[in-house]
């Protein structure tokens, strides 16, 4: 985590962000929605206050992926961007691999763990929930 101003984007540069200050955590999702909207084995959130976090290019795409929350990406690209809990609408998760840096933050939990797939190796010092941490 790091106590400087983060900035990332999509894939096709149309939607740009800037993250200050650290990150409130950093959590690795292997639950099957976010599979399924990254293409990857899991994909990797880091949280910000939703005051710390300024948009500027084109506008993200918001899609409801559950009752829980909203995922937005670009709609341009597709490159999945945000994740918003309706319970916590004033933190944004933002997908770490749209960094320009992302090796400057660290996982701290894993979530979802009952459903990673099997070839996955875990940080066994990382926290781990079988679901999403409540």
């Amino acid at each position: 985590m790091s106590n400087n101003v983060l900035r990332g984007g999509c894939l096709c540069g149309a939607v740009r962000y800037e993250a200050a200050g650290a990150s409130l955590k950093v959590a690795n999702c292997h639950c099957s929605m976010c599979r399924r909207h990254s293409g990857a084995a899991f994909l990797t959130y880091a949280a910000f206050p939703k005051d710390s976090i300024c948009f500027s290019g084109k506008t993200l795409a918001g899609h409801r992926s559950s009752k829980e929350a909203v995922r937005s990406h670009c709609a341009n690209c597709g490159s999945p961007v945000t994740f918003v809990f309706d319970s916590d609408p004033e933190t944004i998760w933002v997908t770490v691999g749209t960094l320009d840096f992302p090796d400057m933050i660290k996982p701290t939990e894993n979530w979802y763990v009952a459903d990673k797939l099997a070839w996955v190796a875990l940080d066994d010092t990382l926290p781990q929930w079988q679901g999403a941490p409540d």
